[in-house]
């Protein structure tokens, strides 16, 4: 399951069922052992690598939890704020 969809102008996913294809090498694509590879996540004809997004598992198909929903919206917070720190580290001082 997508907890959140972390790539930049996307959509918001969160919640959607996505299928765990297993670890690949991402430069080649080839099937890789955990711990070698990245996970990739399937979500109709669409691929997510598992640095693109924040996901977990969840094999009774329970949906987003109540805990899911505080975590997301304290990352969301988080992420607003890095990137904010981010963007004015990189102004230049006149």
């Amino acid at each position: 399951m997508i907890l959140l969809d972390c790539r930049e102008g996307e959509p918001d996913r969160t919640g959607q069922a996505a299928t765990f294809e297993g670890y690949f090498d991402f430069e080649t694509g080839e099937l890789r052992r955990a711990g070698t590879g990245i996970p990739r996540l399937r979500m109709a004809e669409e691929r997510l690598w598992g640095f693109e997004c924040w996901w977990r598992l969840d094999p009774q198909r329970g949906g987003l939890s109540d805990s899911d929903r505080t975590e997301i919206e304290e990352s969301k917070r988080l992420l607003r704020g890095l990137m904010r720190d981010a963007r004015r580290s990189q102004r230049v001082p006149r």
